[in-house]
């Protein structure tokens, strides 16, 4: 696969996110998937639910929308600078810069990394508790 369908395929899995079905997310990714957002490691499928549920739980279903500010491809892995605003749970706006990194397996995501202004989503989301979803490894 060339560095174009990567792109192309990183971006359908952005996408993909804002469905807010975790099954359709995890259809993109490899039987072994991870993610780590800071210095958490979301392990296996239960680790990207984990992330789902929490970014479902944090924003007004609908309300995301995302800007494409850069996208740059090395090899199999796609790197994503995207500006993201919402409505969060507190009904308050929200906007924010996002770095994602995507390693790719073949055409399946192996790991994503996500970093983002978290002094910014500390203020916006103080006060919430994630509901019952299983705990990072």
């Amino acid at each position: 696969m060339d560095a174009e369908a990567r792109k192309r395929l990183a971006l359908e899995f952005l996408e993909t996110m804002a469905s807010r079905d975790p099954e359709q997310v995890l259809a993109k990714m490899t039987s072994a998937p991870s993610w780590a957002f800071f210095a958490q490691q979301f392990k296996g499928a239960e680790g990207v639910r984990t992330i789902l549920a929490a970014a479902y739980e944090l924003y007004e279903p609908g309300s995301q929308d995302r800007d494409i500010d850069a996208i740059y491809c090395d090899g199999d892995t796609v790197i994503i600078k995207t500006t993201m605003r919402a409505r969060t749970f507190k009904g308050e706006d929200y906007e924010n810069i996002y770095i994602m990194i995507v390693h790719f397996e073949g055409e399946k995501i192996r790991h994503v990394e996500e970093f983002m202004d978290t002094a910014y989503g500390n203020e916006k989301f103080s006060g919430w508790e994630m509901s019952g979803a299983p705990t990072a490894s």
